[in-house]
């Protein structure tokens, strides 16, 4: 009714009076025409609001229990169309597949690789050769990662979903408790994985209250130096003089020198020293106690490096006081096995050399060293190419089909740094390991393999910046696991029962809640994961697998602006501001 009462009623507007008209009578119609129009306004926003009312009770009288339209607004999570249930079944179908193809995807590509590099390069043609029975050994890892990420983001939003409608929760209150219930989805990992993934996902965790805390420092620090200039205004005003010693704090220069040196070198360097650390924790493990390691990365660590299993056990052997036996190594092959258990062979100050460097041939220490290093980089290049190439093919299809030239060139470039990186790590370690043999006169001692640990560790400068952070709380959670199962068999520490299951729920709340709340503390590529996995659009649940393939084809994920590392400084320039 409104624009047809203002064809007659023109609002806010009075022609001028002819000539010789009264300004009083202009003025009084002036005012009744703006009365008329503030009543005009309130008649149609009442019956806006009662229009709606109509709607809305329609809409709950059809529409089925648990959906949005049944509650009379849309869900707080942001989907429309569809209820809650479909949601959560949709991101569940979403997920699963996006997680299988990038599992199924890494291992196929590798064994593609691995044939054109073969004697009969025409085998990766073959499908029996490429995708037989015997060579397919990852379709359970693919489908138990399927079935937790698809778990994790359909239970994630069903939770959330159920307390935002039923309890009145704020979606950002919400999602501890959603993820919380939604990291019990781990259940389907095996315990090692588990385990990995919960102390790499603490680290994470750790690093993201770390950035809150220090934002949140920041903007205190922020406030108290505006309060402060206030006040020296207001002092400077009523001439009064104003000091800034508040809290009579008094610290020598030196101290101050050496305090800010130190964080200077922690800041700029602290991940390359984390992960030496970290590195020298695992490389003796992988020595001394390969059982505390997971064992899909120990065998990773035995590949990738130029000693086989029977003299890393004989070295372990000799190491623990045992006689070795050099004419029976094959009998060293088991990691399990504890090495007091051998009785037969003669005790020897070291293992020689000679049997250190069988693998790759060499007589002098120093060419074995380089020798180790090309062949772990030709070992380690298909799969760093695979690991690079294809998660962010299937992650974002859209932009590797768009440039396909640039896609492939950036990984390559990628693969090179990395696989230098590894190669270099072994080579230095072997290294180290013959340098300190040396020094000692021909004697070993098992502290030598932490030492060499840290030596290889610090290879990590060749990786980028953005990288060395991702790589050392990548590695730290593996020592850290290693040394509490150090600890456990030595009973200093006791055996908690689903500890891991337990610990990633935590996790992951918490993570969940950082994501919501403040998501500029978490790394980018986890920001962005997280999104890609839990922010589905408003897309019907797939029908079928090849339906919900090309859903998650056809998604692209959204761009960040951070980088892979954390923005700690938003909330202090939103204090400044």
């Amino acid at each position: 009714f409104f624009p047809v009462l203002t064809r007659f009623f023109p609002m806010g507007r009075v022609a001028a009076a002819g000539d010789g008209a009264d300004a009083d009578e202009t003025a009084a119609l002036r005012a009744k025409l703006e009365d008329a129009e503030r009543r005009l306004n309130s008649t149609a926003l009442e019956l806006r609001a009662a229009l709606a009312k109509i709607h809305h009770g329609r809409a709950n009288s059809s529409s089925p229990p648990g959906s949005p339209a049944r509650v009379g607004r849309s869900c707080p999570c942001g989907h429309e169309g569809t209820t809650c249930a479909q949601h959560a079944g949709a991101s569940f179908w979403r997920s699963f597949v996006l997680a299988y193809m990038v599992r199924a995807g890494v291992a196929v590509f590798s064994r593609g690789v691995g044939l054109l590099r073969s004697d009969s390069p025409r085998d990766a043609a073959r499908f029996e050769k490429l995708l037989g029975e015997k060579h397919v050994h990852y379709r359970e890892e693919a489908v138990r990662l399927g079935m937790f990420l698809g778990a994790f983001s359909g239970g994630y939003h069903l939770v959330r979903c159920q307390l935002c409608n039923r309890l009145g929760f704020a979606p950002e209150r919400a999602a501890l408790t959603a993820g919380t219930a939604a990291g019990l989805s781990a259940v389907f990992l095996k315990r090692p994985k588990r385990r990995a993934f919960a102390g790499y996902l603490a680290a994470r965790l750790a690093q993201s209250a770390l950035h809150s805390a220090r934002a949140a420092r920041e903007a205190r620090r922020i406030e108290r130096e505006d309060s402060q200039a206030r006040l020296a205004r207001l002092a400077e005003t009523n001439g009064d003089v104003v000091t800034n010693d508040t809290f009579g704090e008094r610290s020598s220069p030196k101290a101050t020198s050496l305090r800010g040196a130190l964080e200077t070198f922690v800041g700029a360097h602290g991940d390359v020293l984390m992960f030496a650390l970290s590195s020298a924790q695992v490389m003796y493990a992988y020595v001394m106690r390969p059982e505390t390691l997971d064992p899909g990365f120990w065998n990773f660590i035995v590949r990738a490096g130029p000693i086989d299993k029977e003299t890393l056990g004989a070295v372990r052997a000799q190491c623990n006081g045992s006689p070795v036996d050099l004419a029976n190594l094959a009998q060293y092959a088991v990691p399990g096995k504890d090495p007091k258990a051998w009785t037969t062979g003669m005790r020897l100050p070291c293992i020689p050399c000679a049997i250190m460097h069988r693998d790759t041939g060499c007589v002098r220490c120093a060419s074995h060293a380089f020798a180790a290093s090309a062949d772990t980089f030709r070992k380690c290049f298909p799969f760093y190419l695979s690991i690079h190439l294809v998660p962010f093919c299937v992650l974002n299809a859209a932009k590797a089909l768009r440039n396909p030239v640039s896609t492939v060139t950036t990984a390559t470039g990628a693969t090179i740094r990395s696989t230098t990186f590894i190669s270099a790590f072994v080579g230095s370690y072997m290294a180290s390991i013959c340098g300190l043999r040396w020094l000692r006169g021909g004697k070993e001692h098992r502290a030598a393999y932490y030492a060499a640990g840290i030596v290889a560790g610090s290879m990590l400068f060749i990786e980028k910046k953005a990288r060395r952070g991702e790589l050392a709380l990548y590695l730290l959670p593996r020592a850290a696991d290693s040394l509490v199962a150090t600890m456990a068999v030595k009973r200093l520490v006791p055996n908690v029962p689903h500890a891991d299951l337990l610990l990633f729920a935590l996790v992951s709340g918490g993570l969940m809640h950082y994501f919501e709340n403040e998501p500029e503390t978490l790394a980018g590529f986890l920001r962005s994961g997280i999104a890609r996995f839990t922010r589905r659009p408003n897309a019907p649940p797939p029908r079928s697998a090849s339906e919900a393939v090309f859903q998650v084809v056809a998604e692209e994920t959204p761009e960040e602006d951070g980088g892979d590392e954390a923005r700690p400084g938003t909330r202090a320039r939103d204090a400044r501001g």
